[in-house]
Parts: structure tokens; C-alpha cells; sequence
């Protein structure tokens, strides 16, 4: 498999296996008509995901002896989490992984870079024809995300890997506005097919979220306009890259903070 920059290529076979799996997944959950939209409390894409990174349903939610902590997927001394949303609610899970045992830690992340998306009437359960979404994630979202795992991120035990998927998302129409899609409920998301992967061993390997034309003296503001990210994500990602050891406080530029590449 070629590797640049932590950037993972499927091979056809690899690639293929994943998207069975998304089709099985859809098949198994005749609700809501055709799409296949599941009630159970766990959602396909998490399903999916723990699938695919192991076959054996006797290594998924495998508990630690005498804890209240389940593993998504614990293969002999090596756990993985699975994490579609926000990674703060699992702050202390991988804390104590790490503290307390000697496993190695993967927090495995999967990213919707091509969307489509359908309205669900809740009433009805009525699915409109689904649309393309311009708005999709890229690999650089990650970064917000590490801060709130700041004080492990120089862990040579805990690493992260991005799985780049088409999606398939479903809103309910419960939101306000005469529309009803502003705050509306995202009720499940399907994957279809992966894209790619990108691995993260190490501290190093984030540097590949460093923008090309980033000066080595620079502002939260700068690198916001160079990477993308916003407010307070962009904030978040050099908190990130500064526990990551890749950036560092600096003389301040003009009013604002500076930061120097290390």
C-alpha cells in the first residue's frame, strides 16, 4: 500500500470489504423504507467501522477487568475507540488506557468528505430525494478535535487514524423556522464507500496539517486564513500543534499572540 505524509491508498481489495460491509450493514436494517435508517442505539457507521477494523464480534465492547470502561474493539493488547462526534466525552476513557494499562490506543475517526443528504418527516417517516452537500469534512478537521486530548497527544501508545468516506445523512424535519431544518436532528448517518485513510504515529506526523505557506512567526489568524478553520477551531488546532510539540509560543506580532514553528 503506498504512504505519503500518513496518507494510506486503498488497494482495490481493502476498498472493496468496506464498501460490503456499508452494503450489509443497510441491508440489516429494514427501517425506514428503503434507506435502511436503523433504530438500534448503535449506528451504522460506528457498526461499520468496528466491522471493519475486525471481523470477530468477540473482540467488540470488550470491557476492562474490573472497570466501568468498554473498548470498541480490543485486539490482544492493542484497543481501538471508535469516535464519530466530539472527542472530549472520551477524554478520561483514554486517559485511563493510558495510565493504567500498557495496550496501545488508536482512536480511529471517520471524516464524510463527499455527502449526500435526505429530509425524514418524523411523522411519516416520508424521505425526500437526496442531494449532494457542498459542505464536507476534510482530514485538516481533525486537528480541533486533538485538544481536548492535549495532555496524552506525546504518548507514543495513542495514535489516530482518519477513515475518508461518502456518506449518506438523514435529518429529521423537527427544527424550528417555517422550514423546520434549523437545529434539526441528525438522525443517522450512512456510510457508502471509503476514499481513503490517513495514520498518525506519531507527533511528527501532524505536520502535514501545517499550511505550506504558513510563516514560521505567525498569528492564530494567519493560520486560520491558510487552513480553513474557524474561530474557535482554529484556536483549538494550534493548542494542538503547540501539545504536539510542532508549534510554540512566541514574541507577540503586533496585538496579537505569536507562535513559532518548532
Amino acid at each position: 500500500m503506498e504512504e505519503t505524509c500518513g496518507i494510506e491508498f486503498l488497494d482495490e481489495a481493502r476498498k472493496a470489504r468496506f464498501d460490503r460491509l456499508c452494503r450489509e450493514a443497510v441491508r440489516a436494517r429494514p427501517n425506514l423504507g428503503d434507506a435502511g435508517i436503523g433504530t438500534l442505539a448503535e449506528k451504522c457507521l460506528h457498526a461499520v467501522v468496528k466491522q471493519f477494523l475486525c471481523a470477530d464480534s468477540h473482540c467488540h465492547e470488550v470491557q476492562l477487568e474490573n472497570t466501568r470502561f468498554v473498548s470498541d474493539v480490543r485486539i490482544g493488547n492493542e484497543i481501538y475507540e471508535v469516535q464519530t462526534g466530539d472527542f472530549y466525552p472520551m477524554k478520561r476513557k483514554i486517559g485511563f488506557y493510558l495510565s493504567n494499562t500498557d495496550c496501545t490506543v488508536t482512536v480511529v475517526h471517520p471524516i464524510a468528505v463527499q455527502r449526500w443528504m435526505s429530509w425524514v418527516d418524523p411523522t411519516t417517516m416520508e424521505i425526500e430525494p437526496r442531494k449532494r452537500v457542498s459542505r464536507k469534512g476534510r482530514p485538516i478537521d481533525l486537528l480541533p478535535q486533538l485538544a481536548a486530548l492535549s495532555e496524552h497527544l506525546q504518548n507514543p501508545r495513542l495514535r489516530f487514524r482518519l477513515l475518508l468516506l461518502e456518506t449518506y445523512d438523514f435529518r429529521l424535519l423537527d427544527g424550528t423556522r417555517k422550514d423546520r431544518k434549523k437545529h434539526a436532528t441528525h438522525y443517522e448517518r450512512i456510510p457508502l464507500s471509503m476514499l481513503g485513510e490517513m495514520t498518525f504515529s506519531s507527533p511528527a506526523d501532524f505536520r502535514a496539517f501545517l499550511p505550506q505557506d504558513l510563516p514560521s512567526h505567525f498569528t492564530v489568524k494567519q493560520f486560520s486564513r491558510l487552513s480553513g478553520l474557524r474561530g474557535r477551531d482554529a484556536y483549538s488546532a494550534v493548542r494542538a500543534l503547540a501539545a504536539l510539540g510542532l508549534v510554540a509560543s512566541a514574541d507577540p506580532i503586533g496585538r496579537s499572540m505569536g507562535w513559532q514553528i518548532v
